[in-house]
């Protein structure tokens, strides 16, 4: 028992080393991508911290892929956050990675769809209201819907609806705070969508793993 103990945390340490150095790339690729240095250790600790959930809810190779997913997020995040914009090579180099992996592995079909049902709803808002969904966002879905779509109809559900949540409670705390602070502003900061779609996702596949 002490040994499966040791041995499963010495794997978690592992994962969290190579976290933090996966993290120094994603810091400098992010910042290269945007233009913008990145907060010094921030894509270090985000990273090391999706890699300790990827080993703390999967096994084997799924940890591997699980600790990608959250790394691919966290560089898309601190590009959304640093620049408001979503690149392509980011999105659908990303979307086109997970679904040929699915589609290698037998599980195309889930992928696509998932990829399908979360895309396609901000595609046509996008094409209706352009300034309420950027074609960023739209492209991002493809690859968050791929990956919720092999958990199951319910994640894809669920990384549906939590984003307007999440980007609605993150833009009311920071009013919270600059209200707090005495700080005025003319109108309301526009938060990137990005992030929390990537932590929408991240989280239905959580839940319903």
């Amino acid at each position: 028992m002490l040994r499966v103990v040791a041995g499963e945390t010495v794997g978690e340490l592992a994962m969290v080393v190579l976290g933090v150095g996966v993290g120094a790339i994603v810091r400098v690729v992010a910042g290269r991508t945007a233009g913008r240095r990145p907060l010094p250790g921030s894509c270090e600790a985000a990273c090391a911290a999706a890699a300790l959930v990827a080993v703390s809810i999967t096994t084997g190779a799924a940890v591997v892929g699980a600790a990608m997913f959250g790394w691919w997020c966290v560089c898309l995040s601190t590009v959304d956050l640093l620049v408001r914009r979503l690149p392509n090579v980011l999105t659908l180099g990303g979307a086109g990675t997970i679904l040929g992996v699915a589609a290698a592995t037998g599980h195309g079909r889930a992928a696509f769809a998932g990829a399908l049902l979360l895309a396609a709803p901000l595609l046509i808002t996008h094409l209706a209201v352009p300034r309420s969904v950027g074609a960023g966002d739209v492209k991002l879905a493809l690859g968050l819907g791929a990956v919720t779509g092999l958990a199951g109809p319910l994640a894809v559900l669920l990384g549906a609806l939590l984003p307007p949540v999440l980007t609605a409670g993150a833009a009311l705390f920071l009013r919270l705070r600059e209200t707090r602070r005495g700080g005025v502003r003319a109108a309301p900061r526009v938060l990137p969508h990005g992030p929390s779609m990537c932590a929408a996702a991240a989280l239905a596949v959580i839940a319903t793993g």
